[in-house]
């Protein structure tokens, strides 16, 4: 009897998961996100000083909003790129090794393979997101006083972000090296970054950053959206329900390309 798709897929996504874990490149990421946590546990430790500003002295804590939200979202953005990098040959190599033939020569979809193979990079992304961002949420709220509930919504935001941009590299990956997909994972978040930021403190952004802005993923804006509450009188532009829903639509599309795109892959022998 025929396995259930849902069957195939956890089989698929299991596996998926503990080829991810092989990756060597899970070692750097687990050493590059401990030194990112003592770098964070450093900082947070200053938060009772002082610092002078235009020759004001000012309490760290007054300023404990823009400097955690800043934190936040550099951290959120970088776990954001390591789903990217993670997809860029998740699937691709399957192509390669001839692994993707032997499997899909049983009764497996294509569109399933292909959403266990995204499953399987997320993980590791997730996983490490999570650590990452979670103790940066647990040392900003234990010493500079800022609530988790914003930086929980903040990070459900990135875990949106790098479906998205896993989505897109893992379909860019079936038709470009892999060293391209990772340069253009890195460009993208960029740019789209780049034209978030401008639309912030720009009052009219136009040309190519303000189309990216307005119809392109908001992976920053929607982190800076979410944090909103810990800088008080500063407002991101944009409706956060319009945002929120543009943002799973990319997503939902992503995910959407990539399926249609790995049915029209030529596999080899």
């Amino acid at each position: 009897m025929r396995p259930s798709p849902l069957t195939q897929f956890r089989t698929l996504a299991g596996e998926a998961v503990l080829d991810a874990v092989r990756r060597r490149i899970v070692a750097a990421i687990a050493v590059v996100s401990v030194l990112s946590l003592m770098l964070v546990d450093t900082c947070t430790t200053c938060s009772g000083g002082e610092l002078v500003v235009n020759g004001e002295v000012r309490e760290m804590a007054s300023i404990a909003g823009w400097s955690g939200t800043v934190t936040f979202i550099v951290l959120g953005l970088w776990s954001i790129v390591l789903a990217g990098v993670l997809a860029s040959e998740h699937l691709a190599q399957t192509l390669t090794d001839g692994s993707a033939t032997l499997t899909l020569a049983r009764p497996v979809g294509r569109g399933t393979f292909a959403l266990a193979r995204l499953t399987g990079a997320l993980a590791i992304a997730f996983v490490t997101g999570a650590v990452l961002l979670g103790g940066t949420a647990l040392f900003l709220s234990a010493r500079s006083g800022l609530s988790t509930g914003p930086a929980l919504v903040a990070s459900l935001s990135c875990a949106v972000g790098g479906i998205t941009l896993a989505a897109l590299a893992m379909t860019a990956s079936l038709y470009i090296p892999r060293i391209a997909t990772v340069l253009l994972v890195f460009v993208a978040t960029g740019a789209t970054t780049l034209a978030n930021l401008l639309a912030m403190f720009r009052d009219d952004t136009g040309g190519v950053m303000g189309a990216i802005d307005v119809f392109g993923p908001p992976l920053c804006t929607s982190i800076a959206v979410a944090l909103s509450p810990w800088t008080p009188g500063v407002e991101v532009p944009g409706v956060p329900e319009e945002i929120a829903i543009r943002h799973a639509l990319w997503a939902a599309a992503s995910i959407v390309l990539l399926q249609a795109a790995f049915r029209r892959t030529e596999l080899r022998d």
